[in-house]
């Protein structure tokens, strides 16, 4: 039986259309909605204008009213809306301009219109004025003149023309509004039946696969779990390793120290029996030493000045030898104290770190006055971590910074923190000397150090404090420059996670 060739998998390509189409949707609805506001607006700005045209026309006829009434009754109460007719119609002519800037033909009619109020309101003040003065005749007869009216048609006129054309503006916009409107509804439409249909077909396809699926996935199963065990094994082998090479740097820097103390023994004797011997050597007489085997002839003594430069050499020889032995000393502690520190349990507990730096700054503040130097600690987070581990690192950073100061230079260490939902982060910052950009990784490792080697130290400061902030679970890091002092940021996390007690 032949094999059937699979087919090949659609739903990439169905997501990826789905996914244009959805884009394509959206632009379009965003153009469509945008359009529709746009011709929502306008509308609604060309129905204003009517509304406005209206209201000037308006005024004009309340003026009109109370002018007539005051000169009929010559109560001056009538007044009242004759002088707040006005203003209200030159405020509307504002708005109208502003309304409809973009639309010369309406400014021009605007133009009119504010001729027309003028003349208007000069007409009806004027007949106001002669009546207050006591011409009541010459007022009546100026409002009976065909000027008042004439020039009152001619307004309602232009303001009746400009509503007119407001109007068929607004119904060609309300037509405009309308199609936009339905067009938004047919694409939205047509975009949601064709990511459904998109979507019964993926449904379609999921339940095609889903045997392979199935299959698929228990044997993923039996291959995570073991994955899993080997990883299980991997982790036990590396903790195992881990703790070997504790153990062997443990019982190698124990063993070394067994022949380092003979050689400091049996150099100790050495410089006891020098000076015998160059006693007895300053002694000798000719007689006394061995005749020379080729010669037959007694050999000349060595005169004082050898014999004292022979002891130098071998004083500097014994000095050399103890200073070699010091120095190994120093090491087989250091790898001892590491070790150590390896295999210790950590015990979390809730620092104060506050008190803790100033713990720290009161132990070395005798040292710091012989500097002259000042350290100021901020307000610090606290974290949930091992006291003593924390306590060792803070401590050597001090102590690295009070060792590298600058010549001529106050020395200023400051320590700061600051705290996200998961860590705290401090810095310890100083200006002393600095440290070399090349030599910021150097510096963290064993036995290696930067810079001018003028202090004391074994190199191994630094390294254990990358160990013990690690074993932590934090992170350190260094920023610096010569001459212009070191930032040493330490981060650990806030709250101690479970089994890292044990991890080495």
């Amino acid at each position: 039986m032949a094999q059937r060739t699979p087919l090949p998998n659609l739903q990439p390509i169905l997501l990826g259309v789905g996914f244009t189409l959805l884009v394509v949707i959206s632009v379009a609805t965003v153009f469509l909605v945008d359009r529709a506001a746009t011709d929502t607006q306008r509308l609604t700005q060309t129905l204003s204008v009517e509304d406005k045209l209206s209201n000037v026309l308006l005024s004009v006829r309340r003026a009109e009213s109370s002018q007539r009434g005051y000169l009929f009754t010559d109560d001056a109460r009538y007044l009242k809306e004759f002088y707040e007719a006005e203003p209200e119609a030159r405020q509307l002519v504002e708005e109208l301009r502003t309304l409809t800037r973009d639309n010369p033909a309406r400014q021009a009619t605007l133009d009119a219109v504010s001729n027309a109020l003028d003349a208007k309101f000069k007409e009806m003040t004027e007949t106001v004025s002669l009546n207050q003065r006591g011409e009541a005749d010459a007022a009546r007869r100026l409002v009976l003149s065909d000027a008042g009216r004439t020039i009152t048609e001619n307004l309602r006129k232009t303001i009746s023309e400009a509503i007119i054309d407001e109007a068929r503006v607004a119904a060609e916009r309300t037509a405009q509004s309308r199609q936009t409107s339905e067009l938004l509804l047919y694409v939205t439409l047509a975009g949601a039946a064709l990511i459904v249909l998109i979507g019964a077909i993926s449904v379609v396809l999921v339940q095609r696969n889903s045997r392979q699926r199935e299959a698929a996935q228990t044997e993923l199963e039996a291959t995570n779990a073991n994955l899993e065990r080997i990883v299980e094994y991997r982790t036990a082998d590396l903790t195992e390793a881990n703790e070997e090479i504790q153990r062997f740097a443990y019982i190698v820097s124990h063993d070394l120290r067994s022949p380092l103390v003979n050689i400091m023994g049996f150099t100790s004797e050495l410089e006891a029996l020098r000076k015998d011997i160059f006693e007895q050597v300053a002694k000798l007489s000719p007689d006394a030493v061995a005749p020379d085997a080729n010669t037959a002839q007694p050999a000349d003594p060595a005169p004082a000045g050898e014999i004292a430069r022979l002891g130098a050499d071998f004083d500097e020889a014994i000095r050399f030898i103890k200073t070699s032995i010091g120095n190994m000393d120093r090491l087989i502690n250091a790898v001892l104290k590491l070790s150590r520190e390896g295999r210790r349990e950590f015990q979390p507990e809730q620092v104060d770190m506050n008190a803790l730096l100033e713990s720290i700054a009161g132990t070395v503040t005798h040292r710091a006055v012989e500097l002259g130097a000042r350290i100021e600690v901020d307000r610090l987070p606290d974290v949930e971590t091992d006291r003593l581990a924390v306590e060792q690192i803070f401590a050597n950073l001090v102590d690295n910074a009070l060792k590298y100061g600058r010549e001529g230079v106050p020395l200023l260490i400051d320590i700061t923190g600051r705290a996200n939902a998961t860590h705290a982060i401090y810095d310890v910052r100083d200006n002393g000397r600095g440290i070399d950009p090349a030599d910021h990784l150097r510096v963290f490792e064993l036995f290696r150090r930067s810079g001018d080697q003028n202090r004391p130290g074994e190199g191994i400061g630094l390294a254990h404090v990358r160990a013990l902030v690690r074993r932590l679970g934090g992170s350190i890091g260094v920023t610096s420059a010569l001459a212009e002092g070191s930032t040493f940021t330490v981060t650990l996390p806030r709250r101690w996670a479970a089994g890292r007690r044990n991890k080495a």
